[in-house]
């Protein structure tokens, strides 16, 4: 599969649109001596690295929103958790 450079496109973009790496697009396109440089109108070969699924990116969305939540709920529970052990502490005497 090819893509046709875009002005204002960057490598790192293109990689991100098509769920692969800087590196694997720099391998597959050894005419690409700068990765920093590349210009509008070029057609390049993309390819993703693990295959490509146009709904990945809204599944790694859904995860890292997923993971923050979990980690403020893991937070809040530590939060009480230490709460808990000082009422303790101060009912048992100490």
């Amino acid at each position: 599969m090819y893509y046709t450079v875009q002005p204002g496109d960057s490598l790192y973009n293109i990689a991100l649109q098509y769920n692969t790496t800087v590196n694997h697009l720099t391998n597959l396109n050894p005419r690409i001596s700068n990765p920093n440089k590349i210009r509008a109108g070029e057609r390049i070969k993309v390819d993703s690295q693990w295959g490509f699924n146009p709904w990945w990116g809204n599944e790694w969305q859904e995860g890292i929103e997923a993971y923050q939540k979990g980690v403020q709920e893991y937070r809040k529970g530590r939060a009480q958790y230490h709460k808990g052990r000082k009422e303790y502490a101060k009912y048992r005497g100490r």
